[in-house]
């Protein structure tokens, strides 16, 4: 048996994630709000309960209704699962309980290294003299990029962890991402949306290197995707690799992103509004056999509580927290 094969059988839960640094301080800490938002997230972009999804969708009270499904869901999945646990349901499992029972704690994280590819918060990764938080999601015809903000670990029963990325994303919008004839994306980091939809799964991001576009200046910066090679797990080889904290060669860190609170003062000056990212894992089909059209925000939005997710600048951010 591989040294690091997973306990538990759900696509959500990876053994090629590893966090690192002490835990964030109590300033870092989910809220109750932020943390039932992160389970109903995972919930909604777990492959294994999609036909819950799709069920409780087609019952009469929700008929379809996004928003009612979105309150309502977590709920109706708890009961099913401790009802029908019993039964020899080919769509029941143990690991599908145990996520049903919503996460024990949450715990939060500066590092996280991901398959071989390391990311820092962007609170700690202004400190340092290499560049590694910046992230992109792939979305439903649309990418999404940002910064790590922190590292979440969701602790459900039995020890199952999901890890996630709390992230700042950048707008989207055509007037806050250009690109240039080369084919190089510029990304205008004075801005920010989907505020209310902050995470994502931390094996689904690819990295960014941020570097200063030299003809539009300002916060504009051009976004690099890395693309890692000849990773390989060290149970593979059978060899020692340093823990997350070791430092890998990086590009310069560009500068003059800006913080939240400048972000914020842009959006409102601007007249910005929050959005939510309709990612490819949290579209919800409605009906199996209608085609939807890809930009209907009626299939592919979902409303969350808004969330505030101003930070100040943690000059403690290596103190252990315990939740």
């Amino acid at each position: 048996m591989e040294e690091h094969a997973p306990r538990f059988n759900l696509s959500i839960v990876s053994s090629d994630v590893e966090v690192g640094g002490a835990r964030l301080s109590t300033e870092y800490a989910l809220s109750d709000e932020e943390i039932a938002i992160a389970h109903w997230w995972v919930l909604i972009n777990c492959d294994e309960v999609k036909y819950w999804k799709e069920l409780h969708l087609h019952f009469p009270e929700v008929d379809g209704d996004l928003e009612y499904h979105n309150m309502t869901f977590a709920n109706y999945f708890r009961t099913w699962m401790d009802m029908i646990k019993s039964d020899d349901n080919p769509n029941w499992s143990h690991e599908l309980l145990l996520l049903a029972m919503q996460p024990q704690w949450a715990r939060v994280y500066p590092t996280c290294t991901v398959n071989g590819v390391k990311f820092v918060s962007e609170e700690r990764d202004s400190r340092r003299r290499t560049q590694n938080s910046g992230v992109m999601a792939v979305g439903h015809g649309l990418d999404y990029y940002g910064v790590l903000h922190s590292v979440v670990e969701l602790v459900y029963a039995e020890g199952m962890k999901v890890h996630l990325f709390k992230c700042r994303w950048f707008d989207t919008g055509a007037q806050s991402m250009k690109m240039d004839q080369y084919g190089n994306l510029s990304v205008n980091t004075a801005t920010s949306a989907y505020e209310d939809d902050p995470f994502v799964f931390a094996t689904s991001v690819k990295q960014v290197f941020y570097l200063d576009d030299l003809a539009r200046g300002d916060a504009w910066k051009i976004a690099n995707i890395v693309h890692p090679r000849n990773i390989y797990r060290a149970a593979t080889l059978g060899v020692t690799i340093p823990g997350p904290e070791a430092d890998a060669y990086q590009e310069p860190n560009a500068v003059g992103i800006h913080d939240v609170a400048t972000v914020r003062e842009n959006n409102v000056k601007h007249g910005r509004v929050l959005r939510i990212r309709d990612e490819d894992s949290t579209f919800i089909d409605v009906d199996p056999n209608e085609e939807t059209d890809d930009d209907s925000d009626n299939n592919l939005r979902h409303r969350l509580p808004d969330i505030n997710s101003d930070t100040e600048e943690d000059s403690s951010d290596d103190s252990d927290y315990e939740p």
